[in-house]
């Protein structure tokens, strides 16, 4: 097996990998010492992801805003040349701070956003977030990329 490692550092071409992938992982580090890990919708925008916590999840209320967060997202594609079978994975993490989201401006930008991406056929009038999906954003501090091409 032969594989090939590249950090990708073109900012469109990231961004254009997070726009179109649906989901990803946010692990948060939580006020009793402890990880959240929860897979999730997301959208991205102006170089930070904002996703929605579940209030009623028990590890809600140790949610610690201003803590350390990451989000990653992976894609992999066969790709096939010849007699070999070769594979493509994306890999991109982000790495900031999750802060709470107290801009109503920007909570109601990020729920029609929300449903541009993931319920376009419903008409924003009647698209409703329950009460319990909080906002919040990930505020970036760095973006990592990587490619691996392998046979």
């Amino acid at each position: 097996m032969k594989k090939q490692i590249t950090q990708v550092r073109d900012i469109a071409e990231i961004e254009k990998q997070l726009l179109q992938t649906q989901s990803g992982i946010l692990c948060i580090h939580l006020s009793n010492e402890k990880l959240m890990q929860i897979a999730c919708n997301f959208v991205y925008l102006d170089k930070n992801i904002y996703t929605y916590l579940d209030s009623t999840d028990e590890n809600y209320e140790y949610v610690k805003y201003g803590s350390a967060g990451s989000f990653s997202i992976s894609a992999n594609e066969n790709i096939k040349k010849s007699n070999e079978l070769s594979y493509k994975l994306s890999f991109i993490t982000i790495n900031g701070e999750i802060k709470d989201i107290d801009d109503n401006k920007l909570s109601e930008q990020i729920t029609e956003l929300y449903r541009l991406k993931y319920s376009a056929q419903i008409d924003a009038n009647v698209y409703v977030v329950s009460e319990n999906l909080k906002p919040v954003i990930l505020d970036t501090n760095e973006i990592k990329a990587l490619i691996e091409v392998g046979i």
